[in-house]
């Protein structure tokens, strides 16, 4: 059977109230968390790109599939929620100011010989703002391509470059669905460079590194359990913060991450507090890039993968599936603030109080995680193991 495609890339760039958001981001969150952090060293992944992009998939899905989908990302099932993923999203591109810089992007490229469902086009443009085009992937899916990466690469200022592979776009492929965020943020307080210094860092493996480390001590958001401790760093307008969630010394970063989860998360942010915190976190810079499709369907949604998918909202006809997905993404923590950048691509195809000075020493693996303060939306996690590697 020939194999029409739809492929799906959604892109974010940043790193720098509560209770807003969509509880499917950061359920959805630690989920996926648990599944990417096994056997990974360094990490970073966008769930506010993943998950409006599968959102949109969803508004073409029926039965089994929507069921799936709904389940796995922790969609509210009521047809009101694609429209609270798009309102979440225009929120968050109202965060910018003299000193924090975000865009949002939505874009579709139809194959110009393909005929979609009005409905669909209408809920993507209403629900999620897309600009809506169209393109040749039969006759020229490797210039379509090329022009989608441009297009990808743009929207995220340079940071994600290539994001659909070779052979991702074929004669085959009729929609390409593209969701670009770009944020870079100062710090509320920052770093000095000239307080920087080299220190040891202490991976799981043993073998300790030398390392940049920045310097502050300052009133920051702070908590402490018998586990673990918590730092939160505010970006400028104290709209948006980076949180690093550090075990004690002699807990396996690997076991910790198993346990975290999202009501470990919603304790943490209810019980920050101000605190005089003396703070010395390494600089770092990664990037990581991941297929989506065995960790998804391990998660429960295979269905959506197989030949048994419908997503006949899309074009009224029962031959789509999503053959893949992919995302990558950035994360660059420096003395000013912080710049990262995330995509992603689903591919859809035819069936076949005063106390004194505390201080925070991350020296050696943790978890961070960038969230918008007002919804408490985590735009962005993973974990550093060694920043060196």
């Amino acid at each position: 059977m020939k194999r029409l495609s739809i492929m799906i890339p959604l892109v974010i760039l940043g790193f720098s109230g509560y209770g807003q958001a969509p509880i499917s981001v950061n359920s959805f969150t630690f989920d996926l968390y648990k599944n990417l952090s096994q056997g990974k060293n360094n990490l970073v992944f966008s769930p506010i790109s993943i998950t409006p992009a599968f959102d949109m998939v969803a508004l073409g899905a029926k039965g089994e599939t929507l069921n799936k989908i709904n389940s796995t990302f922790h969609f509210e099932k009521n047809k009101q929620f694609p429209k609270q993923m798009g309102n979440l999203l225009k929120d968050l591109k109202s965060r910018g100011n003299d000193s924090v810089n975000i865009t949002i992007t939505n874009r579709v490229w139809i194959e110009k010989s393909y005929k979609t469902s009005c409905k669909f086009r209408r809920a993507l443009r209403s629900d999620f703002r897309a600009k809506i085009g169209q393109t040749s992937f039969v006759s020229d899916p490797e210039g379509s391509r090329n022009s989608i990466n441009s297009t990808i690469e743009t929207d995220t200022r340079g940071f994600i470059k290539d994001l659909l592979p070779q052979g991702s776009i074929d004669n085959l492929t009729r929609l390409v669905l593209t969701n670009a965020v770009y944020f870079k943020g100062k710090w509320e307080i920052p770093f000095d460079p000239k307080k920087s210094s080299q220190r040891m860092f202490y991976p799981s493996n043993g073998k300790e590194v030398k390392h940049k480390f920045m310097y502050s001590t300052n009133d920051f958001g702070y908590y402490s359990s018998d586990d673990f401790s918590a730092l939160e760093l505010n970006y400028y307008g104290d709209e948006l913060s980076l949180l690093i969630i550090l075990p004690n010394k002699g807990t396996s970063l690997q076991d910790f991450s198993q346990k975290l989860n999202v009501d470990t998360y919603n304790n943490i942010i209810e019980n920050l507090a101000p605190e005089k915190i003396s703070v010395n976190i390494p600089v770092f810079k990664l990037e990581t890039s991941l297929s989506l499709k065995k960790t998804l369907s391990e998660m429960g949604m295979g269905v959506a993968f197989s030949d048994d998918a419908d997503f006949s909202g899309i074009s009224g006809k029962t031959d789509l599936k999503i053959s893949d997905a992919f995302h990558k993404a950035y994360i660059e923590v420096s003395e000013e603030g912080t710049t990262a950048a995330a995509a992603t691509a689903v591919v859809v195809a035819v069936k076949s109080v005063f106390r004194p000075t505390q201080t925070f020493i991350a020296d050696h693996p943790f978890v961070y995680i960038l969230r918008d303060k007002t919804t408490n939306t985590i735009l962005f996690i993973g974990n550093l193991e060694n920043p060196e590697d």
